[in-house]
């Protein structure tokens, strides 16, 4: 007989503890989450008001529909290389400093464009110097939710933090369009009002943490960048979770930017667009919070794999050539296919090391946003040859079995995750 002990049972009161739901109580309960919710809210709908305010003030100002549209398009240039450089300036300093910080200037960027009479090409350098104080507000933002908040907490809060922001989305772009057909100043002088009690929520109300980044530590912004960059691709956790992020967004987000494209192949209105990309961005607020909130943390990491190609099988389904309601209906799905990105983030969130998230996070960021807008951009390009649009949507839904196909067989196994979270946790 082996005088061995038996290895160690873990102890159920303590697994089951682990695997318990928190509630969006136990959240919203805690000061700086519930602050740090208001504050993301408020800035999310800032930004998105000044996109359609300062698009209709230039078409009203010109009557150029390419100035209109490089007006809104210049928000997503700085993630082509500022992003990341500015990721490794966010890690150098407290977050929540970097994110008080972000929604000033941008307070005051916008009171610019109040200014009468400002020439258009001002105002496009005005608009693109608020859209690249984006990447870093994005990238502290992350970093300050995962010192407020630990363990599936984080998670739930992450699932608040999307929900929030479609909604915000949602209520900006209404309100900009609302304000903007009266004055579109006015949309502005709002806008800027907005930035000013996101601050104020996070500066009164979050606790203050100090960077672990010593500035006699500190080298070249742009070797940190790289030192960021190098991490992202070298750890198989963060790399993995997010080009699946990546992957994920680049299929549901089609749906949502080509919905004009939609509406006319249906020979319907602006209005049948404006209800695509309702219904997408509702019904993902609705399920990631749903996912999050009932499904046991053990459950959902089961789920990812498999939830991966609910996306590009909803996206298949347009082959079809649907009328409107089912049109709706597949919008809806790609919507709902965006649940799991809440255990996602959180993984992601958990997984970067104290003092490197600016960083990180920022490429992450960025992967994300080029992913989104090459996708939409190359089926937009192909209905443009003349293939209807249902078809391209269709096809790409096909050829996204094949992406989701390659992230899932090479996703990290659970104990692989929980290594890289207990590296990156800090030394107690």
């Amino acid at each position: 007989m082996s005088n061995q002990n038996p290895p160690p049972t873990a102890d159920p009161a303590e697994t089951s503890q682990a695997d318990r739901r928190p509630s969006f109580a136990s959240v919203l309960g805690d000061r700086e989450a519930a602050a740090y919710l208001v504050a993301l809210c408020l800035s999310n709908a800032g930004a998105m008001l000044n996109r359609v305010a300062v698009t209709y003030l230039v078409w009203d100002r010109t009557g150029s529909a390419v100035l209109a549209a490089a007006s809104f398009a210049i928000s997503f240039a700085p993630y082509l290389g500022l992003a990341q450089v500015l990721g490794a300036i966010v890690d150098r300093y407290a977050y929540r400093n970097v994110m008080v910080l972000c929604d000033v200037i941008r307070a005051g960027l916008v009171a610019l464009l109040l200014i009468p009479g400002m020439p258009v090409p001002v105002m496009i350098v005005v608009v693109f110097a608020v859209a690249a104080v984006q990447p870093a507000y994005n990238a502290a933002r992350v970093a300050t939710l995962a010192q407020i908040l630990t363990g599936d907490r984080l998670t739930v809060a992450i699932a608040l933090t999307l929900s929030t922001a479609s909604v915000a989305q949602i209520i900006g772009y209404l309100a900009g369009g609302l304000l903007s057909a009266v004055d579109p100043r006015t949309a502005l002088a709002i806008n800027s009002l907005l930035f000013l009690v996101s601050a104020a929520a996070i500066l009164f109300l979050v606790r203050y943490r100090p960077s672990v980044n010593k500035r006699e530590e500190r080298r070249h912004v742009l070797t940190e960048t790289a030192d960021g960059l190098r991490l992202l691709r070298d750890n198989k956790v963060l790399r993995t979770v997010s080009i699946g992020i990546w992957g994920l967004f680049a299929l549901t987000a089609v749906p949502e930017g080509v919905a004009i494209l939609w509406a006319v192949h249906l020979r319907e209105g602006p209005e049948i667009q404006g209800a695509i990309m309702a219904v997408d961005a509702a019904a993902a607020a609705i399920a990631v919070l749903v996912f999050t909130r009932f499904v046991r943390p053990s459950v959902r990491d089961r789920l990812i794999k498999p939830l991966a190609f609910l996306a590009p099988a909803v996206l298949a389904a347009a082959l079809l050539d649907p009328p409107l309601a089912w049109v709706l209906v597949i919008a809806a799905g790609t919507g709902v296919a965006t649940m799991i990105m809440g255990p996602m983030n959180a993984t992601l969130a958990q997984c970067i090391p104290e003092g490197w998230r600016g960083r990180v996070v920022a490429a992450a960021n960025s992967g994300l946003q080029l992913s989104q807008g090459i996708a939409i951009a190359g089926v937009g390009l192909v209905v443009e040859f003349g293939v209807p649009v249902p078809y391209v949507v269709g096809a790409w839904g096909v050829i996204g079995f094949g992406i989701q196909f390659l992230v899932t067989r090479n996703w990290p196994s659970p104990a692989e995750i929980e290594e890289a979270k207990a590296a990156a946790a800090p030394p107690r």
